[in-house]
């Protein structure tokens, strides 16, 4: 169906968003936006129908299965490992590393990053990361206006936001409200029109929420759309990938009239999607949340129910067969204590209430619900932090442990891909690209990064003094003793100036370093810390004797059999060639020959100067 605008559009596919249904399944239909906002009521202990009061019970058994998911799977900064590929880009990869953890990491709340990105996916069964010129963000899936609801990125999405005078205002550094950048009004012009009030997330409700300033309503959408939405003109059946900023407001005796802030052309590659557990033909995959819907319902219906046989079993009705009793005797406004009659030959009595027996059979199904809760979002009870049942050994409770957490870790491992994906085509570039401009920032560096730069400042240094006086008219070659004494000179100074330096890189310093370097997240890629114990086991093993070493490898079996070591090690033969290699007899020490006159040189070769750092 053809709109006349985009805003008759927007709000057209809004209203489908919220009200259509897609078939999954013979009998399975699914609404995306009752999906969402099923799981984000009752993952907060709130009713998605009905009344919302403390007088009516909710037994949240959501909310700490999905916590215990969150810290089982969580991926933080350490678990973020970067190693290199390229020897000549090493200096570069070290200021990567360093301004990674230093500077970018703090600046940009990568931790806040990570969480949100496990929390989405394990609440609703996917998440959405925008790229921006800033740093990636997780759009929350609560704020999506419309989408396809086959494939969260096969069609335009459009993400409704409210925004202040001021925050709007502060996208002027993006270039909303510039005509060069299609706005038909100026941020200015829309803050004035804006109301005290803003439309609730559903568009059935009648109810605005007043808020003590004014607030707007915007509107981003992204995705392939008809060229007349772009550029005004009569071409319908042309599509483009575009990002459109439009807003809402309603002026004084006019409709619901639109305005847009922003419109260009896009790339179409702004927005990556992810889930752990994908459904078919459904815009979102399974989470935890959704496995855990049925037993929070149940649980919910059997704890009102429950609530509701206890309240009458509290209430204690009599009854008597003497018809002048209530007439004397007034029940609730009598004493402790205190003594009443009825007539000669009478009796008074209590009204059986609810059984008890009744109330033990929903205690009894409330606890098979929960225990069902727990199997299907592996929260078993060691993994809860309960204790185990007496005769459990320490090595069974610890298999136990294991067992349980094998869901959550292939899970964590699949969200790790995700997380690498982000890294290399969004993090990294940005932090090259803030380096290579001339970035200077203030690092603490151990003592090994201290003496690996030290080394590499000080032979750039020196390199570049003897180089200098070479090129002088007339010079002689420096001799190496001098270079040295240039390099241990520079370290005593270096080493004065404590762990904490100023590092700044010179603009286009690494101009044609390509930067090859290799994200390990959550072991996931490269189990390195185990892949070193390899090698090192190997060293220990070769230096306790060398020689040796060598000898046994010129055996055809010995040989052989170290290969298969290392092969089934994961280990490449080939980084282990040299060491298998007889040992060169040229290279073999041998007798100083006797001192003769050297030759004057015809040219000198310097090693290229080490990156400033």
């Amino acid at each position: 169906m053809q709109h006349p605008d985009i805003y008759a559009y927007i709000k057209a596919e809004e209203a489908r968003y919220e009200t259509e249904q897609v078939q999954l399944g013979d009998n399975w239909h699914w609404n995306m936006r009752d999906h969402v906002q099923l799981i984000f009521h009752l993952k907060n202990g709130v009713f998605y129908t009905g009344e919302n009061n403390w007088l009516r019970a909710f037994k949240n058994i959501m909310e700490p299965i999905l916590n215990l998911a969150y810290w089982t799977e969580d991926i933080e900064l350490k678990d973020v490992i970067f190693f290199i590929e390229s020897a000549r880009g090493r200096v570069l990869s070290f200021l990567i590393k360093k301004y990674h953890d230093e500077v970018y990491a703090r600046e940009h709340n990568l931790d806040t990053l990570l969480d949100e990105i496990t929390e989405s996916d394990l609440d609703y069964g996917g998440v959405l990361v925008q790229s921006t010129d800033d740093t990636p963000e997780v759009l929350p899936l609560t704020s999506i206006a419309f989408c396809d609801q086959t494939d969260a990125l096969g069609g335009p999405i459009s993400f409704k936001h409210y925004f202040s005078p001021s925050k709007l205002r502060g996208m002027a550094k993006l270039g909303w409200g510039e005509k060069k950048n299609g706005a038909t009004t100026s941020l200015d012009e829309l803050c004035t029109l804006a109301e005290t009030d803003n439309q609730p997330a559903t568009l059935s409700s009648s109810q605005s929420n007043q808020v003590p300033g004014k607030m707007i309503e915007v509107y981003i959408t992204r995705g392939s759309l008809p060229e007349h939405y772009l550029k005004d003109n009569d071409e319908h059946e042309y599509y483009c990938n575009q990002v459109q900023v439009t807003a809402f407001y309603t002026a004084k005796g006019k409709k619901h009239e639109g305005v847009t802030l922003y419109r260009m052309k896009d790339d179409g590659e702004s927005l990556k999607f992810h889930t752990s557990k994908k459904v078919e033909r459904r815009a979102l995959g399974r989470g935890v949340g959704e496995t855990l819907l049925h037993p929070q319902i149940w649980t919910n219906f059997l704890t009102i129910h429950k609530t509701a046989m206890l309240e009458a079993g509290s209430k204690v009705p009599l009854y008597t067969d003497d018809p002048s009793y209530t007439t004397k005797n007034k029940i609730q406004d009598m004493e402790n204590l205190e003594i009443t009659t009825i007539e000669k030959g009478s009796v008074i009595g209590q009204v059986p209430t609810a059984a008890t027996a009744n109330i033990q059979l929903y205690e009894r199904s409330i606890n098979e619900w929960h225990e069902h809760a727990q199997f299907a979002g592996s929260a078993f009870d060691p993994l809860m932090g309960k204790e185990a049942s007496s005769g459990t050994t320490f090595r069974g409770q610890e298999r136990v442990v294991a067992q349980g957490r094998g869901i959550h870790d292939r899970r964590r491992g699949q969200r790790a891909k995700f997380i690498e994906e982000i890294y290399r085509t969004d993090i990294i570039p940005q932090i090259v690209r803030e380096i290579t401009k001339g970035k200077s920032f203030l690092a603490t560096l151990t003592t090994e990064e201290l003496s690996w730069v030290q080394d590499q400042l000080a032979t750039n240094y020196a390199n570049q003094k003897i180089k200098e006086k070479f090129l002088k008219p007339d010079a002689d070659v420096p001799p190496e003793e001098e270079k040295q004494m240039l390099i241990q000179t520079f370290k005593e100074l270096f080493a004065k100036k404590g762990n904490k330096h100023l590092i700044e890189v010179l603009k286009d310093e690494f101009k044609d370093i390509e930067v090859r370097m290799g994200i390990n997240v959550a072991g996931k890629q490269k189990d390195l810390v185990n892949l070193s114990d390899k090698v090192l086991s190997i060293f220990q093993f070769v230096f306790q004797n060398p020689a040796g070493f060598q000898q046994a490898m010129q055996i055809p079996a010995l040989a052989k059999a170290f290969g298969d070591i290392l092969e089934f090690s994961g280990l490449n033969q080939g980084d282990f060639a040299s060491l298998v290699a007889p040992m060169n007899p040229a290279l073999q020490p041998q007798p100083e020959p006797q001192e003769q006159p050297a030759p004057a040189p015809s040219t000198l070769t310097l090693a290229a100067p080490v990156a400033k750092a």
